[in-house]
């Protein structure tokens, strides 16, 4: 986006920056949508190039870090609050999320 992600924070709402993660398990913006071209790329030479012919590639097997792309994405509500903030923990802090109950408080 060409700002610090503080400033970024600083300046969107709650609301427009869920819209925008949602957008971007949609449309991937970055290098997640780097590696699928790159990989799309390598495939198509590792297939054409493959002799004898063997199970043919594909994009992921060239992807570091496709897990994103092999998993189906779950559908979320952006009326769910609970939906949003966990979707939120997880775009921004992957699997280090830690979750608590009301009962742990």
């Amino acid at each position: 986006m060409g700002i610090p992600v503080g400033e970024m924070l600083r300046r969107m709402t709650a609301s427009e920056l869920t819209e925008y993660m949602a957008y971007d398990q949609i449309e991937p913006i970055g290098e997640p949508r780097a590696d699928l071209r790159v990989g799309i790329l390598a495939a198509t030479v590792a297939n054409h190039s493959a002799s004898p012919p063997r199970q043919a590639a594909k994009p992921v097997d060239f992807m570091p870090f496709a897990k994103a792309f092999q998993e189906p994405a779950a559908v979320i509500s952006l009326d769910d609050d609970a939906a949003r903030a966990q979707l939120l923990g997880k775009t921004l802090f992957g699997d280090r999320v830690v979750r608590y109950t009301k009962d742990e408080d």
